[in-house]
């Protein structure tokens, strides 16, 4: 009897164990706790650090306990497919319980159309934009400016609730102190920072780069890269780690880089605009092609690319400015020095932002215009860059994000800095984004991508391998630079119409038809340096 008794002692305390040990800030659910529903593509470290700064900072204010119920289904894009999926279900129902009809293919794809045209259309669009259907979501935070401009223009993303007192527009009347170029600007180097209906708002700045392992490097005997062509050199063949822009926005916007330096490079040789962006196009798809050859892989997630280059697995990859540094500081040695690097192309690419929106049908707007305005108040701004530890910094680790409002960057606050050398807006003309040249095909660039360089790897790889093999000779090299069937017009008028159409059928049949050209077009090239071996 002892002994059983023994026994069960030990395994409650073994089930008692993470209660007792879980962290005296964690949140419990109790009678009287408030939830608060965000979606998010953060890591962990951000959800953690501001999930405790904000539940302290309400307690502490306002007595209120909060419960911050994350949802994260994927990456960017993944959150789009599931807030479409979802709107569209509430809508269904809400569109059959108004206007006792069925919910129509016309109503379906009107009712979150920014131009829905006529008809059922456009009478599903405006019954959409009056009403407050949800989604059982407060909050979106983290992702692209592209993929909230989206969402917003389908009507996801919301002003201010059905009030009007509460959301992003509301926030901007409490404070239009804080709306101006010398605290928040709406555009920095082309970049939107803002939404102008405010509909959504940035929270913190970030660019793109490439993080690089120099043992691995120096194994290889490469010099490390600056800039994004670098990634094409042969020594790195097999050696790129990059994420699948289908299932990354950053992915996308790190590869909109790449064409944009190309095309302001061909302007800055003296084209005129248009010449200029259409050469810009196929130099940077050349380009994309060899460091997509040297890719060792393509992964779902953009937080693999710098895990896999610190494990050696990789000798580089394209990245987040904040997952460099991120790695850089874990892999930091007593004497300062770490073999994880990061560097940002001067003059190849943008300071964007991660915004923050209000989604409609919000359980609890009034909490999430709380949040909303943490995350922009002064304490939430430090989070981003404090050194841990420090008074208004996070708890356990360093995010190595850029906060966005330029009264951040004071020298009492760069004191406390992890980064106080990196000053994004010292540097915001070194690099101006324009929407006008890429973003009209921004849906093209993934759609291209995903036929020639991720469904089409495994023959891209061997054509460029054999390429590297036979010493590029001329009528091979030729060949594989031969990108005329994805040249600008095509992208714009086949490619992207048929996405904007957005008739899945066409779409499934354009991505087997592009994905063939891309495997011929590989084909001809192995071809051709065989028949130069021989």
């Amino acid at each position: 009897m002892k002994r059983a008794l023994l026994v069960l002692l030990a395994m409650a305390g073994i089930l008692a164990a993470p209660f007792l040990l879980r962290p005296t800030e964690e949140v419990v659910s109790k009678a009287g706790t408030q939830r608060l529903v965000i979606i998010s593509p953060h890591n962990e470290t951000i959800r953690s650090e501001f999930e405790k700064a904000f539940t302290r900072h309400m307690r502490e204010t306002t007595g209120r306990e909060i419960l911050i119920d994350w949802r994260q289904p994927g990456g960017t894009a993944e959150i789009a497919l599931f807030l479409k999926s979802e709107y569209e279900r509430v809508f269904r129902a809400h569109w059959i319980k108004q206007t006792n009809r069925p919910f129509s293919p016309e109503a379906r794809s009107g009712f979150a159309a920014s131009r829905p045209g006529a008809g059922e259309a456009k009478e599903a669009r405006q019954l959409f934009l009056d009403s407050s259907v949800g989604v059982g979501v407060d909050l979106f935070f983290g992702g692209g400016a592209f993929d909230f401009q989206r969402q917003a223009d389908a009507g996801a993303l919301v002003s201010t609730d059905a009030s009007g007192r509460y959301g992003p527009g509301a926030y901007a009347k409490e404070h239009p102190e804080i709306f101006t170029d010398a605290v928040f600007p709406q555009k920095v180097g082309g970049e939107p920072y803002r939404d102008p209906e405010f509909r959504w708002l940035g929270c913190c700045l970030s660019s793109f780069g490439i993080c690089y392992n120099t043992d691995v490097l120096e194994r290889l005997q490469a010099k490390p890269p600056t800039q994004w062509s670098d990634l094409a050199d042969p020594v790195y063949l097999g050696q790129i780690a990059l994420a699948d822009p289908a299932k990354s926005g950053s992915a996308t916007k790190a590869f909109e880089m790449i064409l944009q330096q190309q095309m302001q490079l061909a302007l800055n040789e003296g084209m005129k605009e248009p010449e200029a962006v259409a050469e810009g196009w196929m130099r940077g798809w050349r380009l994309i092609q060899r460091i997509s050859g040297n890719g060792r892989y393509f992964t779902d997630s953009a937080t693999k690319i710098p895990h896999d280059v610190a494990a050696g697995d990789s000798a580089a990859g394209m990245c987040i400015d904040f997952y460099g540094r991120t790695y850089n500081e874990l892999h930091r040695q007593p004497d300062g020095s770490s073999r994880i690097q990061f560097v940002t192309p001067i003059g190849g690419t943008s300071t964007g932002v991660d915004p923050i929106g209000l989604l409609r049908g919000a359980p609890s707007p009034e909490l999430a215009h709380q949040f909303l305005a943490f995350v922009l108040s002064p304490a939430g701004q430090r989070l981003w860059n404090y050194r841990p530890g420090t008074p208004g910094g996070p708890d356990r680790v360093a995010l190595r994000r850029l906060p966005i409002r330029r009264d951040s960057y004071s020298a009492a606050d760069l004191a406390h800095f992890t980064d106080p050398e990196v000053l994004p807006y010292d540097h915001a003309d070194a690099f101006t984004y324009h929407e006008s040249w890429t973003g009209p095909v921004f849906g093209a660039l993934r759609f291209i991508m995903r036929c020639g360089c991720v469904e089409s790897h495994i023959e891209q790889r061997s054509a460029w391998r054999a390429l590297i093999t036979a010493g590029f000779p001329a009528e091979a090299s030729e060949a594989f630079d031969d990108l005329s069937f994805i040249d600008l017009a095509h992208a714009s008028d086949e490619i992207g119409a048929a996405l904007k159409a957005k008739n899945k059928v066409k779409e499934v049949e354009l991505a087997r038809e592009l994905s063939a050209k891309f495997r011929a077009h590989y084909a001809r090239v192995l071809a051709l340096t065989e028949t130069r071996s021989h």
